[in-house]
């Protein structure tokens, strides 16, 4: 058992210039599925369902290690970067158009892989913000796009026979016409 004087010395250690208290920030320690390991700011850790339910809901120790298997380490960056950010402008007046303004640079640069990769990160992570955001991203790219551009982008196989598919084409001939046929 410590005495008072132990423990005030021990309080001075820990204070800032002002003798206040400094409390340390936590860190959360994750690994991703490629075996990097992330030190994450609590404050944006918990921005992650998955994150927040394994270290508050199940009471494990902040010295663990959070296993997230199914995220690799470029993902993980990405996602540190987004949440970083939405963090940052959580509190400001002009939130929503600060971060359109991050969000457009965010995605410019991302193929259509990139933002399907990130989309299921999200979703495994459950943050529900960024998972709305890229799915829109998504959305917006395959917007006007044929149908076999959007096939390949997902691969999903064609189960249409050639009359099955011409038929459709004549049944909703607007869904057809105007396409960007641009690959990837």
């Amino acid at each position: 058992m410590s005495t008072p004087a132990e423990n005030e010395a021990s309080i001075k250690q820990e204070s800032g210039p002002s003798g206040t208290v400094q409390d340390k920030p936590k860190k959360i320690v994750v690994r991703t599925g490629d075996g990097e390991v992330f030190e994450l700011k609590e404050e944006v850790a918990m921005e992650m369902e998955t994150i927040k339910t394994f270290f508050m809901e199940d009471n494990i120790s902040y010295e663990t290690v959070m296993p997230l298997t199914n995220v690799d380490s470029w993902e993980l960056v990405k996602v540190i970067e987004y949440c970083s950010k939405y963090v940052e402008l959580k509190n400001k007046e002009n939130f929503h158009k600060e971060l359109k303004a991050f969000q457009d640079e965010f995605v410019k640069s991302m193929s259509p892989k990139t933002l399907l990769s990130l989309s299921n990160v999200a979703n495994y992570l459950e943050i529900k913000y960024f998972l709305d955001f890229i799915c829109q991203a998504i959305a917006d790219h395959i917007k006007s796009k044929d149908v076999e551009y959007v096939r390949e982008l997902f691969g999903v196989e064609n189960d249409f026979t050639e009359e099955e598919y011409e038929m459709a084409k004549t049944e909703a001939p607007w869904a057809h016409e105007n396409l960007d046929k641009d690959l990837y």
